[in-house]
């Protein structure tokens, strides 16, 4: 029985090793994978029947594999913003989906965060899986934050879907001087153009006239859209400047000297003429008491600066991922929206997780249940943007325990055919 017993342990042997070696070649094979886990055999007794003083039954070995899926990698820096890294704990969620139903696509975990964007703008890594996370308001704000514990709350993160934005002005800033000499009835005019909420330009026109009162101007505001004639809005007024040139009051009420003085110009959205919305447009005229902005001494008209903070239409120049996850896109004319914010994923036993192709993870009867968290809450880790998380392989101590596994596996070897000279010898009895 012993005999027989060696010569199935010597098997056992084999087949472990067997398995040691494969565990082996394939974290070679995977030494540059971005965001690979090494992986090690674990070599485990069988006992087939207890032992005793008196006897002892050979039972085996069996091999399994181990490996830590969250262990931290070297990151290494990339080009690109879409490539993604984790500092910590956690986990990228991924589908092999772009447009997952959350009753029949099964959701996945990975650490290998080399995302591009797909023909469609989606965030795509190099195994064919598509990067989740939950969609937000242009203040950061989680849309469904109702249900962001549920993956049913992810979406795939997709740039390409905000190939252009625009501003609506809402700010007006100038610093111009009104000629001190000027003969009463005399005129002057200061064209700025501001953008409505459809991002079309229009001329915004402040139509000056010489009060008969010295040091005193009266105004009024008109829109020109494109192609169309000039609508006055807003009211007309009144400013007064001091003895020296600097900006005294606008309109009947007193002034506070330093503080700013700004006119608040309410633009209906029938003026524009294109469906876009009304607007709300403040003219800052610099402060009272100064002609930091709006002035009037002696000599021409002039326009030193005329700012508005709108914009037209602007396409799309890149991303950016902070360390909380925020996905923030950015224009050509220097405007930001926040659009997405990634989730990390979290299990109780990420050592028990299912290893799948692609370099993914599914859950298991033994890894728990999954737990969508922000990152930096609850033990998460961090994003890291423009980076990759290497492979965990070191390729020295993966040849060392490839000498070690072909030694083992010779010496099985011997096991059997130990064994099978000495059945050799109980048949020799019998001759």
């Amino acid at each position: 029985m012993s005999i027989y017993g060696g010569l199935y342990s010597g098997v056992s042997a084999l087949a472990a090793q067997s398995t040691a070696f494969g565990i082996i070649s394939d974290n070679i094979a995977n030494v540059n994978t971005v965001g690979y886990k090494a992986s090690s055999a674990r070599f485990q007794t069988l006992v087939t029947d207890g032992q005793t003083s008196t006897k002892y039954t050979p039972g085996g070995v069996i091999a399994r594999p181990f490996s830590d899926p969250e262990r931290q990698g070297l990151l290494l820096g990339s080009t690109s913003t879409t490539d993604l890294a984790i500092t910590g704990n956690g986990f990228f969620v991924v589908n092999a989906e772009s447009a997952p139903n959350p009753n029949q696509d099964e959701y996945l975990l990975t650490r290998a965060g080399s995302f591009v964007p797909d023909e469609d703008g989606n965030l795509i890594n190099t195994a064919g899986f598509y990067l989740q996370g939950w969609a937000t308001n242009s203040q950061g704000v989680i849309t469904n934050a109702a249900t962001q514990d549920l993956v049913s709350s992810l979406e795939t993160v997709n740039i390409g879907g905000f190939n252009s934005t625009t501003a609506p002005t809402g700010n007006v800033s100038t610093t111009l001087n009104l000629p001190a000499t000027a003969a009463t009835g005399a005129t002057e005019t200061t064209n700025i153009t501001i953008f409505d909420s459809l991002g079309v330009g229009h001329l915004l026109t402040i139509n000056w006239t010489a009060n008969a009162t010295d040091n005193v101007w009266d105004y009024t505001t008109t829109i020109t859209p494109p192609g169309g004639a000039a609508t006055t809005v807003g009211v007309a007024g009144t400013i007064t400047f001091n003895g020296d040139g600097t900006l005294q009051s606008i309109g009947a009420g007193a002034a506070t000297v330093g503080t700013a003085a700004s006119t608040a110009i309410t633009i209906p959205g029938a003026t524009f003429g294109n469906g876009a919305n009304a607007s709300t447009v403040n003219i800052n005229w610099g402060n009272f008491g100064s002609t930091s902005g709006l002035g009037q001494v002696s000599g021409e008209y002039q326009a030193v600066t005329l700012n508005q903070d709108g914009s037209g239409p602007s396409s799309l120049t890149g991303v950016d991922v902070d360390q909380e996850g925020f996905v923030t896109a950015q224009f050509a004319n220097g405007e930001t929206r926040l659009v997405y914010k990634l989730a990390l994923a979290q299990v109780p036993a990420a050592t028990e997780l299912a290893a799948q192709s692609g370099n993914t993870y599914s859950l298991s009867a033994g890894s728990g249940d999954l737990v969508l968290t922000e990152a930096g809450q609850l033990g998460a880790g961090l994003f890291e943007s423009a980076a990759l998380e290497s492979s965990t392989v070191d390729l020295a101590e993966e040849f060392t325990d490839l000498i070690v596994t072909q030694r083992s596996y010779s010496a099985a070897t011997r096991i059997i055919t130990t064994g099978d000279e000495l059945l050799d010898e109980i048949i020799r009895v019998k001759r």
